[in-house]
């Protein structure tokens, strides 16, 4: 029975990631300038969940139907990677969904491939060269070495996806992306301390080597599941076409700047006030300048922004932008 629901609980995962990609792949051949960074990154995360998710997979087959528990260099490999590279992706869409300006972003910015390439080197070295096919050990020193590196290695990634959600949250100011950078960077570093404890619990022998199976196949499919899904989601929910889709205006009614930002303010109930600051914002105008023009205070200037994002469910400029560029196939008003 749980054989079974494993296999049915991976194959969903399998096609839900699939319908992922094809999405991706379907926006990026409408857009000839190139991929922005906002798409690269969600490829490249969904390629990863889908890489482990089949690895685990055809693991699974192998070691608990076909009883093929030997793992050669190349499989011991990635297995030890293969979460970092998960915990890497999912920082790296952080980083692009939220476009924080935050100075001090830069830092971790600058140390995020070098940290994370020491760490999966790290994990290879030692799935390769201390422990045999059976991702076993003789030596006690080896062991150790082993339970340290885990719990390190584990530590390192919440670390890094703590301080880009810590650093970047303020900025985000639609719910929906709040939601889903919470709810994923929950479930990814579970599956990676989960990951992690077994390993440990192996290793120090509290755990059978066929309950490690269970317990990791068992509870990282359901996680993938559940994150496939939720990304999916996401993406129908975001909508985010309009940043790489081009349209074809040249048939429709000319519509004025100003037409285009009061049939959004409309659409969205913006008060008076938020309308006059959303086109301003519009015009490419910075904070400080909005409350200089409207004689106003910065701190309300910066209220009013919060309102609109949430009213219009963006969470950058950019979106914004491309929101109300996208209204000029609507009629006037």
């Amino acid at each position: 029975m749980i054989s079974n629901t494993l296999f049915i609980t991976y194959t969903i995962m399998c096609f839900l990631s699939l319908q992922a990609i094809t999405l991706i792949i379907i926006i990026g051949k409408h857009r000839d300038v190139g991929k922005t960074r906002l798409l690269k990154a969600s490829a490249f995360f969904i390629v990863i969940s889908i890489i482990l998710g089949l690895f685990y997979y055809i693991t699974y087959y192998r070691e608990l139907v076909l009883g093929e528990f030997a793992a050669n260099i190349f499989l011991r490999a990635l297995d030890s990677v293969i979460f970092y590279a998960m915990g890497y992706s999912w920082v790296k869409l952080i980083d692009a969904i939220i476009v924080s300006p935050n100075p001090k972003m830069a830092l971790w910015r600058k140390y995020t491939n070098k940290v994370f390439a020491i760490l999966m080197i790290c994990s290879a070295m030692i799935y390769i060269f201390l422990l045999d096919e059976y991702y076993s050990t003789d030596q006690f020193w080896a062991e150790v070495i082993v339970i340290v590196a885990e719990i390190v290695l584990g530590l390192t990634v919440i670390v890094f996806i703590a301080a880009y959600i810590w650093l970047g949250y303020r900025d985000l100011l639609d719910k929906a992306s709040r939601h889903y950078i919470l709810t994923v960077s929950i479930l990814v570093n579970f599956n990676n301390l989960w990951n992690n404890t077994v390993v440990v619990s192996v290793f120090i022998h509290q755990v059978d080597i066929g309950v490690k199976c269970t317990l990791l196949y068992g509870v990282t499919s359901i996680l993938l599941l559940i994150i496939n899904f939720l990304t999916i989601f996401y993406m129908y929910k975001k909508d985010f076409s309009p940043l790489f889709f081009e349209k074809d205006h040249k048939s429709q009614p000319a519509l004025t700047e100003e037409d285009l930002i009061n049939l959004v303010a409309e659409q969205h109930r913006l008060t008076q006030r938020e309308r006059d600051v959303f086109f301003l914002a519009y015009q490419g105008l910075t904070n400080p300048d909005i409350a200089d023009r409207l004689f106003i205070s910065k701190h309300t200037v910066k209220r009013h922004m919060h309102n609109i994002f949430e009213k219009l469910d963006v969470s950058t400029r950019v979106e914004l932008m491309h929101l109300v560029q996208s209204q000029s196939d609507h009629p006037r008003i």
